[in-house]
């Protein structure tokens, strides 16, 4: 047995964490010496400080903590419960870092607005067979999940002989992130014409990406969030040099992430683009 000083150390919780368990119920002493009153636990009663501990975690009150340990809640029912809390904070640990990223980005372009980094080409592009679906996304988050989805299930339903890189059409006329009007899918190797049904309903059509004469294009390490820079580079080249943006942006994706390491990324930006004396023709 313990008095509650050395209990608190063992279980590493402060001892008025433990004095308020008892006075509402939740965790009693195992003993308490009637003459002095010291509170007295053993080491059997951990298992069951311990699931108090994670049901808090999970964000429940103590009122409901109280309920699920009556009704005995079993190891299995905590552990699925702790196995999806878990997700949700890494889900929550990840968008963090990918802001601490994104302001470390804006900074870099503060303290350097030219970016020597990014090697911007002028390219011809020719026509390309597209495999893909057009739809109006809530946030970035959709349009990464979905583009995540395509990139596990297309392999398995086509030959990945006929696989080129993933490719996103940007249609938004203007960058609303509540509202991405986007095209997302995959370049085809082969001009065979065809649709594709997949689980979630989603219909992929062929159709061709028309050819584009002027390309202004760079090469983007990183996840979204570096997308200020090699953006905010492609912008600076096009007004220096005397071009137009003329048409939707496509961004080529040519080293996807593995799991959560947006690091490794690798992603062409793509913008068609006129010279201003090809338009005043």
């Amino acid at each position: 047995m313990f008095k509650i000083g050395e209990f608190s150390k063992i279980a590493q919780i402060p001892g008025s964490v433990l004095r308020y368990y008892d006075q509402i119920g939740l965790l009693k002493p195992a003993h308490i010496d009637k003459w002095t009153g010291y509170r007295y636990y053993s080491s059997s009663q951990l298992p069951r400080l311990h699931r108090i501990l994670a049901l808090k975690e999970l964000g429940l009150s103590l009122e409901q903590i109280a309920q699920l340990l009556d009704e005995e809640l079993s190891s299995n029912e905590l552990r699925a419960m702790l196995t999806l809390r878990k997700a949700q904070v890494e889900q929550g640990l990840n968008e963090e870092m990918a802001r601490l990223r994104q302001i470390e980005a804006r900074l870099q372009f503060i303290e350097s607005p030219y970016q020597p980094s990014f090697d911007i080409v002028l390219k011809n592009v020719p026509s390309q067979r597209y495999l893909s679906t057009r739809e109006v996304l809530p946030n970035v988050d959709a349009a990464i999940d979905m583009m995540q989805g395509l990139i596990e299930i297309l392999p398995v339903r086509l030959d990945a002989s006929d696989l080129g890189h993933f490719t996103t059409v940007v249609h938004s006329e203007t960058l609303e992130t509540n509202r991405l009007d986007i095209e997302l899918g995959v370049i085809l190797l082969n001009s065979e014409a065809f649709s594709l049904s997949l689980a979630d309903d989603r219909v992929l059509h062929a159709s061709t990406l028309p050819a584009v004469e002027a390309m202004v294009t760079t090469v983007q390490m990183g996840g979204f969030e570096n997308s200020c820079l090699s953006y905010g580079a492609i912008g600076q080249w096009v007004e220096e040099n005397g071009y137009t943006i003329a048409g939707p942006g496509r961004e080529v994706l040519i080293k996807p992430a593995r799991l959560f390491d947006t690091d490794e990324v690798v992603t062409e930006i793509q913008f068609p683009v006129v010279a201003h004396k090809a338009m005043t023709r």
